[in-house]
């Protein structure tokens, strides 16, 4: 298949998943191997439903542990097992507050997997679609009031952005009421 500027398609998808400058400076590009591969078969017209989801929550894992790497934490006292005795110790737990946002339908594929990595997570749904190039809100369960130090939108479908982008600006709105 070849594109309308006379590239191959494939030329065409490595030009945009390679070409990182053309990023935004806080836009992270994984080189992990096993996740490349993931992605490969989420993209791949012939996966069937049982792998896609597959693939989705193994990507979601490792893109969930990349995303949660900034976040902070903070003392926590244990009792812990030492032989047969119990001793005293200092643990860590996340420090922040957190909302898993999947954007519906297709975010909520990726929720569970967040939920395992983060459980103690809230959650709240913003329902979007497209009409042509225009992102639509048709539902919007997010709180009257913020209560979320740190907020991840979850979207496995990436085109133009705009969709999520509109979402980080509902979400900018709630944070400063």
């Amino acid at each position: 298949m070849a594109t309308t500027n006379g590239t191959s398609s494939s030329e065409a998808v490595a030009a945009i998943t390679t070409d990182v400058a053309s990023f935004a400076p806080n836009v992270h590009i994984s080189k992990r191997p096993v996740l490349s591969h993931k992605i490969s078969v989420l993209r791949s017209s012939s996966t069937n439903p049982g792998e896609f989801r597959r693939a989705l929550r193994e990507i979601t894992f490792h893109l969930g542990y990349e995303a949660t790497s900034t976040l902070t934490t903070k003392p926590v006292a244990l009792n812990v097992p030492l032989g047969q005795d119990h001793i005293d110790s200092t643990g860590t737990k996340i420090a922040e507050r957190i909302a898993i946002i999947p954007i519906l339908r297709s975010g909520l594929g990726m929720c569970e997997s967040m939920l395992e990595l983060l459980p103690n997570a809230g959650v709240h749904h913003i329902g979007m679609y497209r009409q042509g190039l225009v992102p639509v809100q048709y539902y919007n369960r997010l709180p009257k009031k913020c209560e979320s130090d740190v907020a991840y939108v979850l979207d496995p479908v990436m085109a133009t952005g705009n969709t999520i982008m509109s979402v980080v600006k509902m979400l900018k709105k709630v944070r400063s009421q």
